[in-house]
């Protein structure tokens, strides 16, 4: 099982961006955010999720669903 954490760091990596970057697109106050969800240590609030969606062209379904093996 993945954790989303996993599918934002990949996410972001396939999209080339660096944690500033997507906390920057996304805006959240700085990218230590973004390592804490990545590192696991938290997950994003709703409307965080919903911000990470539309940068990744998702919907917030597809979010989560990519955060879990099928």
């Amino acid at each position: 099982m993945k954790t989303i954490g996993t599918a934002i760091r990949n996410l972001r990596l396939k999209n080339r961006l660096s944690q500033t970057e997507l906390a920057h697109l996304i805006n959240v106050p700085s990218q230590s955010k973004i390592s804490a969800w990545e590192c696991g240590n938290s997950i994003p609030d709703i409307l965080e999720a919903l911000r990470l969606a539309e940068v990744f062209k998702l919907s917030l379904e597809e979010l989560i669903d990519i955060s879990v093996d099928a």
